[in-house]
C-alpha cells in the first residue's frame, strides 16, 4: 500500500519529461555537463526536502509549470516525509544524457523504507527543470545490456 501511494503521487509529476523538448529540428544545443547536472540536481533535491517548491517551480520549464504547483510539491514532500522518513543514505548519483537534456538520478535509502527510492530531475542546458519524479527503485526501467 505504501508503494502504491508513493507511485500515484509522484507519477503526477511528468512521467515523460524528455518529450517536453520535442518540436522542429534545430541546431544541436549543448546540454549540461555531468558535474553541472549533479550540482543542479543536488540543489533541487535540497530545495525539495526543505519544502521550497516555489523555488523549484521558479526554475522549471513552462511545461512543468503547467502541470505542477508549489502547493502540490509541498503536499508530496510532506507525504514523503510522513511515509518514509528522512533521507538516511545516498546510494548513488547518476547522470543520463539524451539530446539536449540531462537527467540527475539519485538513489536514496530512507529511514522508514527498506527499498531504495530514485529521485530524478530532468534538466535543460541552462539547468531549467523539464521533469521530476520519485519512484521505488524496483519500478525503474531496466538498464540496457552493454
Amino acid at each position: 500500500m505504501r508503494h502504491r501511494l508513493l507511485v500515484t503521487l509522484f507519477a503526477i509529476l511528468l512521467a515523460a519529461p524528455l518529450a517536453a523538448q520535442g518540436g522542429a529540428a534545430a541546431a544541436p544545443v549543448a546540454r549540461l555537463d555531468s558535474a553541472a547536472t549533479i550540482l543542479a540536481g543536488r540543489k533541487y533535491t535540497d530545495w525539495f526536502y526543505a519544502d521550497l517548491g516555489d523555488s523549484i517551480v521558479a526554475h522549471s520549464s513552462p511545461q512543468v509549470k503547467e502541470k505542477v504547483t508549489a502547493a502540490q510539491l509541498s503536499e508530496i514532500q510532506g507525504q514523503l516525509t510522513a511515509q518514509v522518513g528522512i533521507e538516511a543514505q545516498v546510494i548513488s548519483e547518476t547522470v543520463v544524457a539524451s539530446d539536449t537534456l540531462s537527467a540527475y538520478l539519485r538513489e536514496v535509502k530512507f529511514e522508514l523504507m527498506d527499498e531504495p527510492l530514485v529521485l530524478a530531475f530532468t534538466l535543460g542546458r541552462t539547468g531549467l527543470i523539464y521533469g521530476f519524479f520519485i519512484r521505488p527503485k524496483s519500478q525503474m526501467p531496466a538498464e540496457p545490456a552493454q
